[in-house]
C-alpha cells in the first residue's frame, strides 16, 4: 500500500488537460481561448473581472491573468504554454 505522499508529484510536475464540447464553430472556440480581449470577457469565476489578460499563445509563450473578485481583491495567475 502506498501513502498519499508517495502519490503526489512535486510542484510544477503535474499536467492539466481540459476537454469540453461546445456547440460553436471551432474557430470561435479557438479565438475565445487565444484572443486576450475575448478571454478577459469570460475567464474566471462568476462575478469576477479580468483587468489584466495577456496571452502569447505559442510554445514557450507566457500567460498572465489578474482576476479581480467582487470584493476588489486581485488574484494573479501566470503560466507558460508548453504545447499549443
Amino acid at each position: 500500500m502506498s501513502t498519499a505522499a508517495e502519490n503526489t508529484s512535486a510542484f510544477g510536475e503535474g499536467a492539466v488537460e481540459i476537454t469540453r464540447v461546445f456547440d460553436a464553430p471551432r474557430a470561435l472556440v479557438w479565438q475565445a481561448w487565444t484572443d486576450s480581449k475575448m478571454m478577459a470577457q469570460w475567464f474566471g469565476p462568476k462575478h469576477f473581472t479580468n483587468p489584466v489578460c495577456e496571452l502569447d499563445v505559442r510554445p514557450g509563450g507566457k500567460l498572465r491573468i489578474v482576476m479581480r473578485g467582487p470584493d476588489g481583491n486581485d488574484y494573479p495567475m501566470n503560466g507558460v504554454f508548453r504545447e499549443v
